[in-house]
């Protein structure tokens, strides 16, 4: 227990007490949030309702498998978990951000489908052409939530839906003979943006363990 209090004391500049002070109030924070007793709790994490009323009483602190365990169930971080900062407001704001983009993705889809349908009813060539645009659409207002919002592995899935989704948009207006190489390059593209993401995801969990 020691050994992971320090571990976080050292990362984020607080002392093993404020870290279990912290860990106190916002587990009891957000338990509270989700109308949750302490034996439901406890029975959603597979803990017992003894170890929960420990943990909320600042008695004791679990380890590092179990914090990583309760962000999850939360929606947060494990650094939420024991930060000084509204646990509860980081998983609001989390949960928000999250119906915006599915919402905007879902708007994507409608839109497409009802221009996909206006095609179909006038019988405009290759109105099937329009299915791929969902997709096309979708990563690019994914990328950009993901950008402002989100890790940087978000991007870099947002970014394999719009190279794949417009090698199949270019496909369908190509000829079927040279499906192959729009296949390559596409391979390619995704391939070239992983290195360049990789670098930026560990920028980024260098920075989170440095406690910048």
């Amino acid at each position: 227990m020691l050994d992971i209090s320090r571990k976080y004391a050292y990362y984020n500049g607080m002392k093993e007490e404020e870290i279990r002070n912290n860990f106190s109030k916002n587990l009891y924070a957000l338990r509270k949030s989700k109308n949750l007793s302490q034996a439901q709790l406890a029975e959603d994490l597979n803990y017992t309702y003894k170890a929960v009323s420990k943990w909320e009483n600042k008695d004791t602190i679990p380890d590092i498998v179990t914090l990583s365990a309760i962000a999850s169930y939360f929606d947060i971080t494990v650094d939420d978990l024991i930060s000084p900062q509204d646990a509860v407001k980081k998983s609001t704001k989390k949960r928000i951000r999250r119906r915006i983009v599915l919402s905007s993705i879902g708007t994507c889809f409608f839109l497409t489908a009802v221009i996909y349908l206006v095609l179909l009813v006038t019988n405009t060539p290759k109105s099937y052409i329009a299915i791929p645009f969902a997709f096309l659409t979708s990563g690019i207002v994914y990328v950009i939530f993901a950008a402002l919002w989100f890790k940087k592995y978000h991007v870099f899935l947002a970014t394999s839906i719009i190279v794949w989704s417009a090698a199949i948009i270019i496909m369908l207006f190509m000829s079927f003979a040279y499906w192959w190489l729009v296949l390559i390059i596409a391979f390619i593209t995704d391939l070239a943006f992983y290195p360049f993401f990789r670098i930026f995801f560990n920028k980024e969990k260098a920075a989170i363990e440095s406690g910048k």
